[in-house]
């Protein structure tokens, strides 16, 4: 890159009264730092999803049933005595009949597991790059002629 050169014009000498103009120009000295630093980045993950399926199942079992049945009869017997005293007795019987029935009951088991955490790890880097800083020279420039001395 060529270098700027600045030079005072005509009109600024003749501003100034004296035949000589005075003008100043700061060039500033510039120089980079390198500053490293970090950011948390998401580097992708795990996600867990969790869903219920439902599917038939069948299981046999045998029940038992009682049915209470009364049946009449025709008979002719002589009774005894004592048979005839508690014949005449007034008396209830009464026979219950039972029947079985299927019972579920449902027992929920862990089978497996699935765990997620996140593990940590340490590394270091070396970071290049490259810093710029600029460089100023400073000569003198004869009036007349502007050549260089």
């Amino acid at each position: 890159m060529a270098p700027s050169i600045i030079r005072a014009s005509d009109d600024d000498e003749a501003r100034g009264g004296s035949g000589r103009a005075e003008r100043r120009e700061t060039v500033p000295v510039v120089e980079e730092g390198l500053e490293v630093g970090k950011r948390e980045v998401a580097t992708g993950g795990v996600r867990v999803t969790s869903s219920v399926s439902e599917r038939p199942v069948e299981q046999t079992v045998t029940l038992r049933e009682e049915h209470v049945e009364a049946e009449r009869k025709r008979a002719d017997r002589v009774l005894s005595p004592e048979e005839a005293d508690a014949a005449f007795e007034e008396k209830t019987v009464e026979v219950m009949g039972t029947s079985e029935e299927a019972v579920v009951r449902k027992e929920a088991h862990v089978v497996g597991e699935v765990s997620v955490g996140r593990r940590v790890e340490e590394r270091e880097e070396t970071v290049r790059d490259t810093v710029r800083r600029s460089e100023v020279e400073v000569e003198e420039v004869g009036a007349a002629s502007g050549e260089r001395k």
